[in-house]
């Protein structure tokens, strides 16, 4: 059930903080190496980070 909510929250997100996310917390990336990635500078990949970790903390309820 967990997952299920997880997943449904990771669907909230936009491409872009989904991809960066899955980058970083599933494969392990750093915020450098997902920039490379995603040819990207370093502080927008931190910022889409940032928003869409916001976004999943509200929408499974955790407190800040």
């Amino acid at each position: 059930m967990e997952y299920e909510r997880l997943r449904r929250c990771l669907q909230g997100l936009t491409d872009l903080q989904r991809e960066s996310i899955s980058l970083a917390y599933y494969s392990g990336y750093t915020y450098r190496e997902v920039a490379e990635m995603l040819a990207t500078p370093v502080p927008t990949v931190k910022t889409r980070m940032r928003d869409g970790l916001i976004r999943l903390r509200d929408c499974l309820g955790v407190g800040a």
